[in-house]
């Protein structure tokens, strides 16, 4: 699955935690100007800057975002927004509110978690 995959509600779910791995650190790192790079490119800007005006409009608290997640039912897109999200919150340390929300998620959207073995150790 790609990013141009995902449809209307799975894109406004993954605007919407791609802005809470942001704002959880205070400051937008290299990396992360590349990650909305690729969600603008994918998505289109004008699209992108819809997608980000309603996540302010409609998500007021962490509550009414979890409850919009909830409503997210693909699997392969739930796994694929889970990733990017995991991704972001996790390439800096985790903060904020980050840390239980990427639990709830996982729990929520029955996410399995996989630890890769590459044998090392």
């Amino acid at each position: 699955m790609e990013l141009s995959d995902l449809r209307g509600d799975e894109r406004l779910a993954l605007v919407a935690l791609l802005e809470v791995a942001v704002v959880a650190d205070g400051s937008v790192s290299d990396e992360e100007v590349d990650e909305i790079g690729a969600v603008v490119d994918a998505f289109g800007e004008k699209s992108y800057r819809n997608l980000v005006d309603e996540v302010s409009r409609r998500f007021q608290s962490q509550d009414d975002l979890m409850a919009f997640l909830e409503t997210i039912q693909r699997p392969e897109a739930r796994e694929f927004i889970y990733a990017f999200f995991f991704k972001e919150a996790a390439g800096e340390a985790l903060r904020g509110r980050e840390p239980e929300l990427v639990d709830w998620l996982a729990e929520t959207w029955n996410i399995e978690i996989k630890v890769d073995d590459d044998g090392a150790g």
